[in-house]
Order: C-alpha cells, then sequence, then structure tokens
C-alpha cells in the first residue's frame, strides 16, 4: 500500500491531506493513523525547489526509490486508456536513453509491457511536459493527440515542504 504523506503534516505541523493509493485524497489524521499502524515504511525525499527526482545522464537504470515515486506518481499505465497497475508495467525513459533521455521523473513514466512495444515499434509518439507534472502528450499514427495525467499530481511537491524554514527550527 502507498500512502503519500507531506512530512509537516506526519509531524502534525499542518493538516495538509495525503493520497492514499487506489482511494484518494485521505485526511491527515487518517495518514498520521496508518504511519503509526505500520511496520516500516519508505521515504521519498525530493529536491524541495522543484519537488522532482533526477539522476540525469549518470546511470541508465532507474534506482529503486525513483522507481516507486514513479508507480505512485502514475498510478497506471500512462497510456490512454490503459489501467493496468503502474507496479506491473515497465519505466521507461519518454525521450530514449539512447538518444540523450535522461533518468528523471521528467522524463519517465510507467508503461505496461504492451504499450511500452507500441511506442517503440509502432507509429505512435509521446512527448512528456518538461514541468515535472507527469502530463503526456500521446500522438497517433493518424496525427491524433491524446493527454494523460498521472494519478497523484506532483509527487514530490506533496512531500517536500519547505514552509518551516521560514521561521521555524528545524524539525529534526
Amino acid at each position: 500500500m502507498h500512502v503519500v504523506v507531506p512530512v509537516l503534516s506526519v509531524m502534525g505541523l499542518t493538516d495538509e491531506p495525503a493520497h492514499l493509493e487506489g482511494y484518494g485524497p485521505i485526511g491527515a489524521e487518517t495518514a498520521r493513523g496508518l504511519m503509526g499502524a505500520a511496520s516500516g515504511f519508505y521515504r521519498i525525499l525530493t529536491d524541495p525547489g522543484s519537488g522532482s527526482c533526477s539522476y540525469g545522464r549518470d546511470r541508465y537504470e532507474v534506482p529503486k526509490k525513483l522507481r516507486r515515486a514513479l508507480q505512485v506518481r502514475d498510478g497506471t499505465c500512462r497510456f490512454p486508456g490503459c489501467s493496468r497497475k503502474a507496479r506491473f508495467c515497465d519505466i521507461d525513459h519518454t525521450k530514449d536513453w539512447i538518444l540523450g533521455g535522461e533518468t528523471a521523473e521528467r522524463n519517465l513514466a510507467c508503461l505496461c509491457k504492451g504499450h511500452h512495444l507500441l511506442k517503440h515499434k509502432t507509429g505512435w509518439h509521446v512527448a512528456q511536459d518538461p514541468d515535472g507534472t507527469g502530463r503526456m502528450t500521446w500522438t497517433s499514427p493518424e496525427g491524433r493527440e491524446h493527454t494523460t495525467y498521472p494519478q497523484l499530481q506532483e509527487v514530490g511537491n506533496a512531500v517536500a515542504q519547505t514552509r518551516w524554514l521560514d521561521a521555524t527550527p528545524a524539525p529534526f
């Protein structure tokens, strides 16, 4: 189960909602209860300015923590109309690595095996907005455009917060 919770909500400093995989938004108190009952959890830390994770051109393979963040963000295969769960999908470089694409959240998406092959072997083309929101525009061989959005907008911004820097000492 994935629960994305803003760190300040976990600490009780804000009541910003969390996101429960397969369900949607949940209240901060419910999220804190789930966190307290969990036997363990994974932290996904992101750049507080952009909220994104990136390894640039340093590595092709997607690290486990970034893979998990993408699965939470996307929820399902990102091809229009596909509902295959992201945890059963490949992580694909939108702009191919061989063509200079980076291993970065803004250039990666979950695609089921069939749609991953379709992207590489047919006339379909895809572009991902460079702003890190995960919005993708697919263009069919006939030139029709289809836009898809991740299940959870901006995972990084949902967990990376810096407001405590303004007036409060660091919470750790």
